[in-house]
């Protein structure tokens, strides 16, 4: 084996600025996120908002640093072997979780097989499915304990692989990777995660929550960093009315916000220079179709649609600086990897709308048959104008189209469980690699929300899963979106750039593609 030693070291800061709603003496940071998550289980959270407060919770084998790069987490070291198929990490000497109890491999060894029991109905079970058995113990052909994880000792956890995965080092720094406390699930069930039965591992814990208020947590002093960690506390406020959001922050009552809207950027940046933080992320904003049923099992219909999308337009009148036309799957953010583009950009778009309407004709939908279907997205502003603005588009076509305007968790619900004829998705990867994406239309795969499913589509991404050279794989990897564009497999709207308000106070801030910033890192100035 090659071994891959890493050790991070981290410099304590004085803090002796307080935000508002701390405590006399104390540093509280406020955090500004989207939406109420719907759940605070690694195992069941699901978008931006939850990942959030999940970082600061819960740590994995790896972990992010303050540039959004892979550390050493609760695994202080790790090792490969040259055929890629196995991992051997070794944890960190003498830690527990925040009530005292030892945390050990086992630990490890129970998360993952909990992750991957179907029983759990974890969101994203299969991103471990490179594991060996994971796909097989997640659909109930075997066993959990089958499952390729073991503690070799109270230190050590080796994962056997079924394939090669480059980045899997990556994969284990992800929510869903992070250990859980067996001894607190078993005797609070699911509902463990109230406040006052919570037990963690990461830099904070949780001690207050009040739904679609605020989530509160509090310095752990059993992390084994805790000594290195600046902000006693960190309050994290969901709230869906961007502008609402933008308020607090202008009014000092939040030091970070996660999002804003974009018709204010003007104002921010005349306003509030030093507080807007822009750059490249590693997401996507796209339209699925319900290919299960007609008209969208029509790949004519589905480019007729996606034909007709001004993309420029939408990114210029509607989205903050940072976002991007899409016109594939895959962000141009992702390291080491040539875009599979449709093939209609840079047609102007009265001869794409011309070319929508022909196909449409062809499909047998016109006057006399009308294209009808509805479509959801959900209350947050951003995409309530984006929904309304996509619409009227289609309607261009001819198109009879209903908005189905909802709050954030029903769309979630309505997408996941496939009720839905045209919904809008986002994509945050948990990783730098193109397969976190092509997975979200991969036959089988649980982050697969699209209805697609094609044969070649599927070969192409698994042949790029069984290579270990790079440019082979990656050459894989870039067929098998290709196939997808010409299927129009999904509709890409938007690329997102990471597009935040920090407050000057807040010291330690770096922007990364990963959008991942973890409290622990930062601090407040006076």
């Amino acid at each position: 084996m090659k071994l891959k030693t890493l050790a991070l070291s981290l410099v304590a800061f004085a803090i002796c600025a307080p935000g508002i709603y701390a405590n006399a003496g104390a540093a509280t940071l406020l955090r500004g996120t989207n939406t109420e998550p719907r759940s605070l289980d690694p195992h069941l959270g699901l978008g931006n908002s939850a990942s959030i407060i999940l970082n600061d919770l819960f740590e994995g084998l790896t972990s992010t640093g303050p540039d959004g790069k892979i550390v050493p987490g609760a695994a202080e070291a790790w090792a490969v072997s040259s055929d890629g198929l196995k991992y051997t990490f070794t944890l960190r000497p003498n830690l527990t979780w925040s009530d005292g109890k030892a945390l050990t491999a086992d630990d490890f060894v129970y998360s993952f097989r909990r992750l991957l029991d179907p029983k759990t109905a974890a969101t994203f079970a299969s991103f471990m499915y490179p594991i060996k058995n994971a796909k097989a113990v997640n659909s109930g052909e075997v066993a959990p304990d089958a499952l390729g994880v073991a503690a070799r000792d109270t230190r050590t956890v080796v994962f056997t692989l079924e394939y090669p995965a480059p980045y899997f080092v990556q994969l284990m720094a992800a929510n869903a990777a992070v250990p859980v406390p067996q001894h607190v699930i078993a005797a609070k069930g699911r509902n463990w995660t109230e406040p006052g039965d919570m037990v963690s591992n990461g830099a904070y814990v949780m001690t207050e929550r009040v739904p679609q208020t605020l989530i509160r947590a509090k310095k752990n002093e059993k992390f084994h960093a805790a000594a290195s960690v600046g902000i006693d506390e960190v309050v994290f406020y969901p709230t869906e009315d961007q502008g609402a959001t933008l308020k607090r922050f202008r009014a000092g009552e939040l030091h970070i916000a996660l999002n804003f809207p974009a018709d204010q950027v003007g104002l921010i940046e005349k306003e509030m220079p030093k507080a807007l933080r822009v750059g490249p992320a590693l997401s996507v904003y796209y339209l699925m179709l319900n290919q299960t049923k007609p008209p969208f099992n029509d790949a004519r219909v589905r480019e007729a649609l996606s034909l007709v999308i001004d993309r420029e337009g939408l990114v210029q009148k509607l989205l903050p600086p940072g976002s991007v036309p899409a016109y594939n799957l895959v962000p141009p953010s992702t390291s080491d990897y040539t875009a599979q583009g449709l093939n209609f950009k840079g047609t102007p778009l009265p001869q794409r709308i011309a070319a929508a309407k022909k196909l449409l004709a062809e499909a047998g939908y016109g006057t006399n048959k009308p294209l009808a279907f509805s479509f959801k997205f959900d209350t947050v502003e951003q995409n309530r104008r984006l929904g309304t603005a996509i619409s009227s588009m289609w309607r261009g076509l001819g198109a009879q189209v209903t908005q189905d305007n909802n709050g954030p968790q029903i769309v979630d619900k309505d997408a996941r469980t496939g009720n839905y004829d045209a919904v809008r998705w986002t994509w945050f990867a948990p990783y730098d690699d193109p397969v976190t994406f092509l997975g979200l239309i991969e036959t089988g795969n649980t982050t697969n929300r699209a209805t697609y499913s094609s044969a070649a589509f599927d070969a192409a991404l698994g042949k790029a899963r069984a290579l270990l050279d790079p440019a082979a794989r990656r050459q894989a990897l870039q067929e098998a979106e290709a196939i997808a564009m010409k299927d129009h497999a999904v509709i890409p709207i938007y690329f997102l750039g990471n597009r935040r308000l920090v407050s000057p106070k807040v010291q330690g801030w770096i922007e990364n593609p990963r959008a991942v910033n973890l409290t622990r890192y930062l601090t407040l100035a006076p």
